[in-house]
């Protein structure tokens, strides 16, 4: 395990904005809006042969009777609980305010020791100001600027200093043996559909906000745990509205990150509601996540909200109905609520995963060539070829080259045939399939 530091204060004196600073990537969202940042943030910082991590935080306010502030804090103390120390991070343009005082308050009552930070300062701090800081008896601030990155080695330094005080850090070492990365699973679906609840029965935790409100949830959250000796990084995202309802410059962006998280996932679980059915969004969301070659999991969640649930095999099938280019997509009705099927749901998305990694044989590429040339179910244009080779040239998703001679063209008809053939013959049940036609003509 790596040291962990935190980094909290009150909300918009730059947390997130010296968190992707320390990162070196944009992974928390960056606004002049105050509280954006809401869940816990993580990333790894290596800086000297030495490695950390680094967890970002919402901002403290200490409202009473506000649920979302309440839950925030919440995060807040569990990030300083596993945390070796925290970063106190202060605006340094504003100055000290008494928001600033109940922070340092808070900290103190957590027993856990911590650095001040004085953020947004362009040179040294000016006399008066730092005097400010140092009322607040946490020790010498330590000034940075974030945005433009002044600071950020000495500040680096400091955090190695204190961590090796502790003798908690390690040194960074190669190894001999290769870990494999964790497959990466990306929870998407539309706002207040209950992603966030699953992924924290999966965990058996509160990891994430949970909300009647939608668009908890701004940032990607990522996740590992390890199932069945199996590493995972789960990364509960924000709910994707259809781009005509974006209303907000955060909407946009958290928008286009939850686009990223897809197109770098391993396996994306579609998270729809019980409830609602399969919208409209819901369709345009799914095809996306078809067209850019993700195997696809469907979540029907909240069954428990169902006054005469029926079979689950009836809603896979009105799902098939509704949107025919998901009939592949395995469906599995949840409940966050119950737990109903939830292991059942981290079962599908394993086996998703490595059908989208599997390679056939030559032997089993060649029975499935054989297959397609034999079948009188065939389409017509595809009996009236010479169907030659078939070959897979690339995995994540399955892709393959049919090589035929023909006197006419194949169609989409005949692509879906041979993807399909491939799906049932050649197991790759659950993902797309990629078949481009190499034609050689008679």
């Amino acid at each position: 395990m790596l040291p962990i530091v935190a980094i909290i204060g009150r909300p918009n004196v730059g947390k997130s904005a010296l968190f992707n600073r320390l990162i070196q990537r944009r992974q928390s969202l960056v606004d002049a809006t105050p509280g954006l940042t809401r869940d816990r943030l993580y990333g790894d910082v290596t800086w000297r042969g030495k490695v950390f991590r680094i967890v970002d935080t919402g901002g403290l306010q200490f409202s009473t009777g506000d649920r979302m502030q309440e839950a925030i804090a919440l995060q807040v103390a569990r990030a300083m609980e596993e945390a070796s120390f925290a970063l106190f991070i202060l605006d340094g343009r504003d100055g000290l305010v008494p928001l600033d005082q109940k922070v340092a308050d808070w900290i103190r009552r957590s027993g856990k020791p911590v650095l001040p930070v004085v953020n947004k300062v362009d040179g040294d701090l000016k006399t008066e100001t730092a005097h400010e800081f140092f009322k607040l008896g946490l020790g010498v601030p330590q000034a940075i600027s974030s945005l433009h990155g002044l600071g950020i080695g000495d500040l680096l330094d400091a955090v190695v200093a204190k961590l090796e005080k502790a003798e908690v850090i390690q040194e960074l070492k190669g190894s001999g043996t290769a870990v494999p990365d964790p497959t990466r699973i990306a929870i998407i679906g539309r706002p207040n559909v209950g992603k966030s609840s699953l992924l924290n029965r999966f965990l058996n935790q509160e990891r994430v906000l949970v909300d009647d409100r939608p668009g908890t949830t701004r940032d990607p959250v990522e996740t590992e745990f390890s199932y069945k000796g199996q590493q995972f990084c789960w990364i509960d995202t924000a709910g994707i509205r259809a781009r005509k309802t974006v209303k907000s410059r955060v909407d946009a962006v958290s928008r286009l990150k939850a686009m990223e998280v897809i197109a770098g996932a391993d396996v994306c679980l579609g998270v729809l509601e019980a409830t609602a059915g399969i919208l409209r969004d819901d369709l345009r969301l799914l095809d996306e996540v078809i067209s850019a070659g993700k195997p696809l999991c469907l979540a029907v969640n909240k069954w428990d909200l169902i006054p005469r649930p029926s079979e689950p095999q009836k809603a896979a099938a009105g799902i098939a109905r509704r949107a025919p280019f998901l009939r592949f997509a395995p469906v599995v009705c949840t409940s966050a609520k119950t737990g109903f099927q939830v292991l059942k749901l981290i079962e599908q998305v394993t086996a998703l995963a490595a059908q989208a990694r599997k390679r056939l044989t030559s032997q089993e590429l060649r029975d499935l060539l054989e297959f397609l040339r034999g079948n009188p179910k065939a389409p017509a244009s595809l009996r009236n070829s010479q169907m030659i080779r078939l070959s897979q040239v690339g995995g994540s998703p399955p892709t393959f080259h049919l090589m035929a001679r023909t006197r006419g063209r194949f169609s989409g008809t005949d692509t879906a045939y041979v993807q399909n053939i491939l799906r049932e013959k050649g197991g790759f049940e659950g993902v797309p399939v990629r078949v481009h036609f190499l034609v050689k003509r008679r």
